[in-house]
């Protein structure tokens, strides 16, 4: 599948040749750390004629292509532009005479005070996009939505706070699941573990990053937790710690966990901090049964720098390439193959939600038959299709929340190739491989 520009926009050469045309070989951490602010110069004067004749239609994002979260940035462009190339080469938006989908990129640089001003002059010199998508964190989502609804234009999110969708706006589009079914996913997991092995763990560590993310996270963890066990499973919270994200020492959250005694912990972080947080437990020899709350569990990047260690790690996560409701899917059953194709990395959470925010919008631009933002909004509120997300078809309820979102629990497995890759275990409704036993698991079996 040939690379191609995105033709709006005038980027550096170095955003060029790596983040959206990634097929030039350089990993995804170092494309990131390429990036110089894409966003400054995205008009031009044969995307105005474009744009007049009717022969494309510009979707834009806003995610952070440089910073701390550049790494994340660079999975959702790539699955954005995958998604535009993905829809192009089908005949486009055949409501609108086959017109072309045309992607316009706007960096955060990972920054929350800056997302609010990235996402006026997003709309400001580029009036005439259908609709946005972004922007890699809660944090960062929160300060944009009142542009956006003071502007009428739809935006969706995979992001789980739900806080976006709770104080009425009405452009406002949350398609993935909430931090709350973050937290139940894992909790339904261990369940389940404990019914089907046996296992025995009653003792729950929870430890997240001090962010609008890790606080929704950890309020979902703690109802689910006194749930079940007000059902009588047991499990209680014996450690319960927040930290500082990019901490440069996780020492004093791994020795109470290990004084608490806690035989499972849900950490709620990104991947510095994810990496960091493991390899402090392998050092100190302490090797509880870990649930990742996503993020940094789920990267790529994670996998290569663990190597072996990888095997059998098991997160939650609102996206994955290969659950049922995609593979079910005759349209963009094949996204997970020919993601990695195209990008040389197997398509991460971050990847396959981008893609389904597109795919969503190209779906509301079909059924409305117009860019006009109103009729988009009102399409995407009323679309019933499935897409690229847990749960089957997407419902919009009055709020803009998706109904049917759920999210779904992954384990990295090595593939005939070789290839670490997250597959997705649970539940059996969306699952696309078997769980399989860990070494650390069976030693809690005997």
């Amino acid at each position: 599948m040939k690379c191609r520009k995105i033709t709006a926009i005038l980027l550096t050469a170095a955003f060029l040749c790596t983040s959206i045309l990634s097929g030039c070989g350089q990993t995804p951490a170092k494309e990131a750390e390429e990036q110089k602010n894409p966003g400054q110069q995205e008009t031009g004067e044969e995307a105005g004629e474009q744009t007049e004749s009717g022969s494309t239609i510009k979707i834009g994002c806003v995610f952070p292509i440089s910073g701390n979260n550049a790494d994340q940035g660079v999975f959702n462009v790539d699955g954005c532009q995958f998604a535009i190339d993905y829809i192009n080469e089908k005949g486009g938006i055949a409501s609108m005479g086959g017109a072309k989908l045309e992607l316009v990129v706007y960096d955060n640089q990972s920054d929350a005070d800056a997302s609010k001003a990235v996402a006026e002059r997003l709309i400001n010199e580029n009036p005439d996009i259908a609709a946005v998508t972004g922007a890699a964190s809660s944090s960062f989502v929160l300060p944009m939505l009142p542009v956006y609804e003071k502007s009428g234009m739809p935006f969706l999110t995979a992001q789980v706070s739900e806080a976006i969708t709770s104080q009425g706006y009405q452009y406002s589009f949350r398609f993935g699941s909430t931090g709350g079914s973050f937290s139940e996913y894992q909790v339904k997991f261990l369940e389940w573990l404990n019914s089907e092995y046996n296992l025995g763990i009653t003792k729950i560590g929870i430890v997240y990053e001090d962010t609008e993310w890790g606080l929704s996270n950890t309020s979902g963890a703690v109802t689910a937790i006194e749930n079940s066990a007000a059902e009588g499973s047991g499990l209680e919270i014996a450690y319960n710690e927040s930290f500082t994200a990019g901490s440069a020492d996780l020492t004093n959250i791994v020795v109470g966990l290990k004084n608490a005694g806690c035989e499972v912990v849900f950490p709620t972080c990104y991947t510095q901090d994810a990496k960091l947080l493991f390899n402090t437990m392998k050092s100190m020899n302490y090797s509880p049964l870990i649930i990742g709350g996503g993020g940094g569990f789920l990267y790529p990047s994670f996998g290569k720098e663990l190597g072996e260690l990888v095997d059998g790690v098991i997160s939650v996560t609102g996206h994955n390439y290969d659950i049922q409701t995609i593979m079910n899917n005759e349209e963009i059953a094949d996204i997970g193959a020919a993601f990695e194709e195209k990008y040389g990395y197997f398509m991460p959470e971050q990847g396959a939600s981008a893609f389904s925010a597109i795919y969503l919008i190209a779906q509301a631009l079909e059924k409305a038959g117009t860019s006009e933002h109103q009729a988009v909004a009102e399409a995407l509120r009323s679309l019933t299709c499935e897409a690229a997300t847990p749960g089957g078809a997407v419902s919009f309820d009055e709020t803009g929340a998706n109904n049917n979102a759920h999210a779904v629990i992954v384990q990295w497995q090595k593939g005939d190739d070789g290839v670490y890759r997250t597959r997705c275990v649970f539940p059996d409704t969306e699952a696309g491989a078997e769980f399989q036993m860990t070494d650390d698991l069976k030693a809690m079996m005997n």
